[in-house]
């Protein structure tokens, strides 16, 4: 039995990208919530990354990716909309 260390290193990413969605959850602020998502997003996204690497599926970025950019896309206009919260 032999361990894949991309699998692991995707695993551990994995991990992460969860405990910084549990911080979403009680974010004191508006501001202290979207880095956290943004977090969130960036950690899955390499988690996804090295995903590839141990899978060998191209498709995976692809799909993170977009995901990504839609993340991304929704915590500016959330931050845009609520700009007297965040500062």
């Amino acid at each position: 039995m032999t361990l894949d260390i991309w699998l692991f290193a995707a695993v551990c990413l994995f991990v992460l990208a969860f405990c910084a969605v549990l911080r979403v959850i009680p974010g004191p602020t508006l501001h202290d919530r979207l880095l956290a998502v943004n977090v969130a997003a960036t950690l899955a996204c390499a988690g996804a990354l090295t995903l590839t690497v141990s899978a060998g599926n191209l498709i995976i970025p692809v799909i993170a990716g977009l995901i990504e950019c839609i993340v991304f896309v929704a915590t500016i206009r959330i931050a845009e909309v609520h700009r007297s919260e965040v500062l």
